[in-house]
């Protein structure tokens, strides 16, 4: 079976392929690796918060949300010494761009890293094409007679984008639900797992007549209303 760095027996180059969108037809290019990376570090996690109960041997763990996604090449090396050219000019100015602000984009492109069959888009990977470089780190370690750079190693960062509206899913649009208060919950954080939102508190307070919020007594049950469309 051929590995993510070759497809029938070629070596199959890793890069970053940039885009406006999320769509496929707006690629503006992509940057080739000279080397294929030697390792891939993937981190992702997912802090808990520890909601007090009364009673209990230890504090519980309430999700709140998960970290965005990472990935880091500890070292991708590029080399013009036999063409005699700036290695500068040739890679690393393209590296460069992709943590600038785009005009027409009113924000730095999106990349996708992209190997072979075994780092695509579309197959449940980590790398969904919404990754921005995030960090950029250059050691120059060989220069011409004239000071010309020709070869170099680089660190590269790649982090999630989320987009709000494809991945923050409400827990309870449309439908009523009953929540019991234990102690330590808020309305910001009671609405925050019902909506994903702290800002609908409010809406909570009003719908059990709620006056004064940071009184809420523990075994209370609280009707959570829907958002309807």
């Amino acid at each position: 079976m051929a590995s993510a760095g070759t497809m029938a027996g070629q070596l199959v180059k890793a890069k970053l392929e940039i885009y406006k969108d999320d769509s496929a037809k707006a690629a503006l290019g992509e940057i080739s690796f000279f080397f294929n990376p030697q390792a891939i570090r993937v981190t992702k996690s997912v802090p808990y918060r520890e909601q007090p109960q009364a009673g209990a041997n230890a504090q519980t763990n309430q999700f709140t949300h998960g970290d965005k996604a990472e990935i880091d090449f500890g070292e991708l090396i590029f080399d013009t010494f036999e063409q005699r050219k700036s290695v500068y000019k040739t890679y690393i100015v393209k590296l460069e761009q992709l943590l600038h602000f785009q005009k027409e984009l009113h924000r730095p492109p999106r990349v996708l890293f992209s190997w072979g069959s075994g780092f695509g888009s579309g197959e449940g990977k980590i790398n969904s094409g919404r990754f921005f470089v995030s960090r950029l780190e250059v050691n120059y370690t060989m220069f011409l007679p004239d000071g010309t750079p020709v070869r170099a190693t680089a660190k590269l960062t790649l982090t999630e984008d989320i987009d709000p509206k494809k991945d923050t899913k409400k827990n309870s649009p449309d439908v009523a639900k009953v929540h019991l208060v234990q102690r330590g919950d808020t309305l910001q954080g009671i609405a925050y797992k019902e909506y994903d939102s702290p800002a609908e508190w409010r809406r909570i307070a009003e719908a059990n007549s709620i006056d004064d919020p940071s009184e809420l007594q523990p075994g209370t049950r609280l009707l959570v209303p829907p958002i309807l469309k």
